[in-house]
């Protein structure tokens, strides 16, 4: 499978330009993948350089164009995953504060689902219920303190929590209440992320990548992935491929599922058509949901939907859902491995 990703931040999930994550993956022949490729170039002015989706997407004729190479992939292994980089902030602020703090005390919320509907009731409500910029405030210092080369403190998550609190409705503030409970569990992460036991803590290239390839695995099987250049999935090459060697924490005694992946190269769009591909691939799911959460009129996103609507493996999302119905892992026999 070959792989690319469109608007990656790293750690920097609130950067108001670029709101949205994608990873996505093809799977195409190379000489199907070099006609693609080679037909979209015989479309652009002479000295054009590479078709990259951005500035393809940026013309009458570039949208044209991509349309049409989309077109001629309806039959290949495509996929893709996204992640709304501000929901990924209260998935993550629940993650490593939240769920560490009720492991403490024996209740395990990735069990039952509560994890992801407490992080769906503080995105939803977290301005509703209580002030905007406060809430907003709330999240950046979060970032700020769970990215290494950033100064911002515990002591600075801590005001900036109990400055949102004072600004709560009654009917909300018991939901946003429990942050301020977890002093000690934001001390350890922010100590392992400054020691350098903790890497790429926020980055959603990894938690993305791992779907997608999962999902790939269940219609190619195993598979080599060649990665366009990516220093965050090279630094986590060996996590990716023993993933399977580490305990599930959603169900203890377990280890996680395997990744369908034997081995990880990087190449370079230029020279491999398939990434060149994936870019655009990648490119146009994450402008049709960039769309969805910015709710900006961007007709070309609505052109895309279709094609999207049948790459889309699903994301790291908002979903409402989740409080009234909890996304429950179900238990299994332990495995004997």
């Amino acid at each position: 499978m070959y792989a690319d990703e469109s608007h990656s931040t790293g750690e920097n999930l609130l950067d108001p330009v670029q709101p949205v994550f994608c990873a996505a993956g093809v799977y195409v022949d190379d000489q199907l993948a070099r006609q693609i490729v080679d037909n979209v170039k015989a479309e652009l002015p002479e000295g054009h350089g590479e078709p990259k989706y951005t500035s393809l997407s940026k013309t009458p004729k570039g949208r044209a164009t991509l349309l049409t190479a989309f077109n001629s992939l309806t039959e290949e292994p495509i996929r893709a995953y996204v992640a709304d980089k501000q929901f990924m902030v209260t998935t993550k602020m629940v993650d490593v504060l939240v769920v560490e703090l009720a492991y403490e005390t024996g209740y395990n919320m990735y069990a039952d689902g509560s994890h992801l509907a407490l992080a769906n009731l503080l995105h939803a409500g977290g301005r509703l219920m209580g002030d905007a910029a406060a809430f907003d405030r709330l999240l950046q210092t979060f970032v700020d303190a769970a990215r290494k080369r950033t100064r911002a403190s515990a002591d600075d998550l801590f005001t900036a929590i109990s400055d949102y609190q004072a600004t709560t409705s009654p009917e909300f503030s018991h939901v946003s209440d429990v942050l301020r409970h977890t002093r000690a569990q934001a001390d350890d992460i922010i100590a392992a992320i400054a020691s350098g036991r903790v890497q790429d803590n926020l980055d959603p290239a990894v938690p993305c990548l791992v779907e997608l390839c999962r999902g790939m695995g269940q219609i190619l099987g195993d598979f080599v992935l060649v990665h366009d250049e990516s220093k965050t999935i090279a630094r986590n090459r060996e996590r990716l491929l023993t993933a399977h060697e580490m305990e599930d924490p959603a169900r203890p005694g377990h280890r996680l599922e395997r990744v369908p992946v034997t081995a990880i190269e990087f190449s370079d769009s230029s020279a491999v058509p398939q990434l060149q591909i994936a870019d655009w691939v990648a490119g146009a799911v994450r402008q049709w949901a960039a769309q969805r959460v910015t709710g900006l009129p961007d007709p070309f996103a609505e052109e895309l939907e279709a094609v999207v609507m049948s790459w889309l493996l699903g994301g790291i999302w908002p979903n409402l859902s989740t409080v009234a119905n909890p996304q429950r892992v179900e238990p299994e026999p332990p495995s004997r491995a």
